[in-house]
């Protein structure tokens, strides 16, 4: 039987030019491969890996991005400022451009605020009224000056023994840090109609540098912030809604009601919105309410106790409200924010409202209602 053999491939063309008579090999070449690209649109692009919501650098007390913003600006320090919030006291000049804001209860059940400017700083914010017993211990966290129209001695002392620093009309402590301030300005009734002690306006620009003359570095981070704010606390675990009503006495009824246009929160004062002399209304992103006891420490002034191991309170962002716990250990502590189950609160990055509704301790008890029940 003839058994053939097979060859195939370069084995194939070496045996065909040996078999030609022995003549020298000849290299064969093989031809050429062309490879065409394929055409750009049918190619698949990677995908971008996602852009990393936490901003470069931001604002202390807003949370909100500083892209472009002077270094100086983002580090110097915030001015606290104490301001009327009375019928006689409204509107007042500037309020909308402060960063945070604090409501509190004095004496008669009047509200009085702090607010603090640091990223925005107009020219002009009154009326500026007296500090109280109970706010160095509310400030203590922001370490910086506290400005008002004056102030009782109790509180003076009380400033000298915290080493904070209170930038007042009038001097009457020759050591320490109660200070005087050429940032004041007293309004004239033609310029602004109120009654005489509502028309002490202050300027917080020369405010802050008085601030940076007395030795104050930047103002440390209040809350902690989520990005994007749509992954707050609250926006995600809180229930919906519409409005919050807060008592805080005959004189003192602020109304917050949720704009979804804008997504803010609009303040409004009884039934009318709370709208500064610009014309603004006054809005926040941020609501959140701190249960306090209170106590008359000197017969006729009540003091809001903030200094506590654990209290209730609500944080409202984004629509929708959450019951919370809060701590602060001591004047220099931050307040914290847990959840029911002992997780830290975040805050969508904007402006924050922080009212400090009595629990206990007042003539008139204070009420809280979302969509009108009472909680």
């Amino acid at each position: 039987m003839i058994q053939t053999r097979r060859f195939g491939g370069p084995a194939l063309v070496v045996a065909i030019v040996v078999l030609l008579g022995g003549c020298a090999l000849e290299v064969v070449t093989p031809p050429a491969v062309t490879v065409t690209d394929m055409p750009h649109e049918g190619r698949r692009v990677a995908p971008s890996p996602p852009s990393d919501p936490v901003p470069t650098t931001v604002w202390p007390l807003t949370g909100l991005s500083a892209e472009g913003a002077v270094p100086t600006d983002i580090e110097r320090p915030a001015v606290g400022i104490k301001i009327e919030n009375t019928a006689h006291g409204r509107p007042q000049k500037g309020l909308e451009h402060a960063d945070i804001v604090f409501e509190q209860y004095i004496n008669g059940g009047y509200p009085r605020l702090i607010a603090f400017y640091q990223s925005d700083l107009p020219d002009d914010v009154g009326p500026i009224r007296s500090a109280r017993n109970m706010d160095p211990n509310i400030v203590g966290s922001f370490d910086t000056v506290l400005v008002s129209s004056g102030c009782n001695f109790e509180v003076q002392k009380a400033f000298i023994r915290m080493e904070q620093i209170l930038l007042a009309t009038y001097f009457t402590v020759s050591e320490g840090y109660l200070q005087s301030s050429e940032g004041f300005e007293k309004m004239t009734r033609d310029v602004v109609d109120k009654a005489q002690e509502f028309r002490l306006w202050g300027h917080p620009v020369t405010f802050a540098a008085e601030a940076i003359e007395k030795g104050m570095g930047p103002t440390p981070r209040q809350f902690d912030y989520a990005y994007p704010g749509s992954t707050a606390t609250a926006a995600v675990e809180g229930s919906e809604v519409g409005t919050i009503d807060l008592r805080y006495s005959p004189s003192g009824h602020p109304h917050w009601t949720w704009n979804e246009t804008t997504e803010v929160w609009d303040r409004f004062e009884f039934d009318d919105p709370h709208l500064t002399m610009d014309g603004n209304q006054i809005s926040a992103v941020n609501v959140i309410v701190l249960r306090v006891k209170v106590a008359y420490t000197q017969g006729y002034n009540p003091e809001s106790f903030v200094i506590v191991t654990d209290a209730p309170g609500y944080v409202a962002t984004g629509g929708k409200i959450i019951p919370i716990r809060w701590t602060k250990a001591d004047r220099g502590d931050k307040y914290h924010l847990y959840t029911l189950d002992g997780e830290p609160v975040s805050l969508a990055p904007g402006q924050t409202w922080v009212e400090l509704v009595p629990l206990s301790g007042v003539w008139d008890k204070a009420v809280i209602k979302f969509d009108g029940v009472v909680q």
